[in-house]
């Protein structure tokens, strides 16, 4: 059974400007620039957690997909089993996440590089903007 739901275009081999996440505001805004020159603006709104890892000066994407609640559960088990006793991505256990998410409609973005930053986002929404 597959996990994904869907791909992104236009983050392919784009750049990492910068990214921030606003813990306030629930959103996460990340700045891409195509190997054209081009900006590409990725906005995460209703932000629960995201994790990165491999994050460098000149990092660059390979793309993004969103995929299952249950294909996170399954892909990052190890990784839920070590940091979720210590709060992350939500202070609570595992099935109460899982029906957070669930009441919340939360979605999972994983993050794919070539080189650097990859990792996922937690979040309700995304929009890509192209200005």
């Amino acid at each position: 059974m597959s996990t994904l739901i869907g791909s992104f275009d236009g983050l392919h081999d784009n750049r990492v400007l910068c990214y921030c996440a606003d813990f306030e505001a629930h959103t996460l805004h990340m700045d891409t620039q195509t190997e054209a020159g081009e900006k590409v603006s990725v906005r995460f709104t209703g932000l629960l957690a995201h994790w990165f890892e491999n994050v460098i000066q000149d990092n660059i994407l390979f793309g993004m997909d969103e995929i299952t609640v249950d294909g996170f559960f399954e892909q990052y088990k190890d990784l839920l089993d070590g940091t979720i006793p210590y709060g992350f991505p939500a202070c609570c256990g595992i099935e109460e996440l899982r029906e957070r998410m669930d009441r919340e409609h939360i979605r999972v973005f994983v993050i794919d590089s070539s080189l650097g930053l990859c990792g996922f986002v937690l979040a309700q929404e995304v929009k890509l903007q192209c200005p």
